[in-house]
């Protein structure tokens, strides 16, 4: 097992990750969804799944696998095939977003649509105007997946 400082805190902050959403699980879908209804319901299968992928990574942790699949904490780069305009942000717990830093909420339209999307693969986003293509270019986890 590579015991590298980057791969020790990202451990720390993936492990971290795991225990809040399995501790935290109802607080937060309270909080963020109050309502039990499809919405709640949804969001509870993207977590479910994001936590799986979670605990693959942790259980077979490299740097390739780290940075394969994005996750809160996750840098993006994004290039849009309409234009190929490059845009880069990093996807964070909603406490800490912040769009002037381009730290954009996985909870957020775009954020939740591109948590767990792959490199080099393209998706269709559903913003408010229509619907845009992007390819993800990059994907480096920052060590910005704090809980707090």
């Amino acid at each position: 097992m590579n015991r590298s400082p980057l791969l020790v805190g990202s451990r720390l902050q993936l492990i971290n990750q795991l225990v809040y959403f399995d501790e935290e699980k109802t607080n937060f879908l309270n909080h963020y969804f109050p309502e039990n209804n499809h919405k709640r319901s949804a969001f509870e299968r993207i977590l479910s799944d994001y936590t799986s992928t979670l605990e693959k990574i942790v259980a077979d942790l490299s740097e390739d696998r780290l940075n394969s699949v994005a996750l809160i904490g996750s840098r993006l780069e994004l290039r849009y095939v309409n234009d190929d305009w490059i845009e880069s942000f990093t996807i964070v717990f909603p406490q800490h977003a912040d769009p002037n830093q381009n730290l954009i909420s996985f909870l957020s339209p775009m954020g939740i649509q591109l948590l767990m999307s792959q490199i080099n693969e393209t998706y269709q986003l559903a913003i408010p105007s229509g619907v845009i293509s992007v390819k993800v270019e990059g994907i480096k986890y920052v060590n910005s997946g704090d809980i707090n």
